[in-house]
């Protein structure tokens, strides 16, 4: 069985530290449980083209994303959620659209105020999409962030508490 571990970016900053960030998350654990693909998309390379729902890049992506074992969906928080570009990316799918995709919430703030903020308001979003999420959110401050050895810490940390089931719901071993 081939594993693919995607990533999907919603700062509407391109190269911003979210995506540093998604970045090392999905290699590290992609490292961790063997996956044999790993992308992550920019969607501020889209900018309002995710607005379009007939745009062939967006739509490409969204259904490049159906297919993914593992999708991490990565925001910075602003004003206590996630983004406008990830709503906006998002709502182009259509309810149930993601069903049964492994998908792991990952949020950014600069305040440890803002931490469920990926629990609170993307969990939902991503509910109504069928996808599930199992292995909770994972946050991070942007301080932390901000510091490439310290965020892997981090990372490996939260991989590694969600190891074994990470294994049993992928398929692989741990």
């Amino acid at each position: 069985m081939t594993l693919t571990i995607d990533g999907v970016v919603g700062n509407p900053r391109q190269g911003s530290k979210t995506l540093a960030a998604t970045t090392a998350f999905v290699e590290l654990l992609a490292t961790r449980i063997g996956a044999d693909s790993t992308h992550v998309h920019d969607l501020a390379a889209f900018g309002s083209r995710v607005l379009d729902y007939a745009d062939p890049a967006a739509a490409a992506l969204r259904s490049t994303l159906t297919g993914a074992q593992v999708l991490v969906v990565a925001t910075p928080v602003y004003k206590g959620s996630y983004t406008g570009l990830l709503k906006a990316f998002l709502d182009g799918y259509g309810p149930g659209a993601l069903a049964d995709t492994l998908t792991i919430p990952f949020t950014v703030a600069a305040s440890p105020e803002h931490s469920l903020a990926g629990a609170t308001h993307l969990q939902p979003l991503l509910d109504e999409l069928g996808a599930i999420s199992p292995m909770g959110g994972l946050f991070l401050r942007d301080s932390v962030v901000a510091e490439p050895e310290e965020r892997d810490i981090h990372l490996a940390a939260w991989i590694d508490s969600r190891l074994p089931r990470l294994a049993r719901l992928t398929g692989v071993a741990a």
